[in-house]
């Protein structure tokens, strides 16, 4: 019996999804998001036919993939992880009963290869980007003003990230926020600088 274009397709799908996997990119290491950031694209130049720009920030590196003018419709991904480097090693990458594992493969390096092949199956691509950030795991902090801008103007921002619990569809990304404070000041009082016994 011989497999059926869909078969071979979703093969292909998968195996992508684990060279991605097995290229460990955790947020705060750059130079493994720089890795990571090749393998995406070198799947997009495979899947797309053309090269992304290449936004590095902060020396974090970004993807970026546009079609035509204007974008209409943004696809947003991630390639980093909160996963560090090593974590193969405990968690190995697999398929058994058709559930794939690996660190990274739920959020979202699964979801970054499905939006490749989704914009590869196009017909037209005008008027769609594709951004693929190295930083979302920690707030996103050199990409946030990169989306923004990406998106200003979209009729449409697709996130192909893992569904939440139970299947059910992620409605709004999470709430995260970084804050640096410094408190410059002098003690009120003459003796509140002495440690009370």
């Amino acid at each position: 019996m011989t497999a059926t274009r869909a078969e071979v397709a979703v093969e292909a799908l998968v195996a992508d999804i684990e060279t991605l996997v097995r290229c460990e990119s955790p947020s705060s290491d750059h130079e493994a998001v720089a890795r990571s950031a090749d393998v995406v694209a070198a799947l997009g130049r495979r899947l797309l036919d053309t090269e992304p720009d290449r936004v590095v920030i902060d020396g974090c590196t970004h993807l970026r993939w546009r079609f035509g003018e204007a974008p209409r419709v943004l696809l947003l991904g991630h390639h980093d992880t909160v996963w560090p480097i090593g974590s193969l090693e405990t968690h190995p990458y697999s398929v058994r009963d058709g559930v794939l594992r690996g660190p990274g493969c739920f959020d979202m390096k699964a979801g970054v290869v499905m939006a490749l092949y989704a914009a590869a199956g196009a017909g037209n691509r005008s008027g769609l980007s594709i951004l693929v950030i190295g930083d979302e795991e920690i707030g996103s902090p050199s990409s946030r003003r990169l989306i923004e801008e990406e998106a200003r103007g979209c009729d449409a921002v697709f996130v192909l990230e893992a569904s939440a619990g139970g299947g059910a569809l992620k409605c709004r990304r999470k709430d995260a926020s970084l804050y640096r404070i410094e408190v410059d000041g002098r003690p009120r009082t003459p003796g509140s600088n002495r440690r009370r016994r």
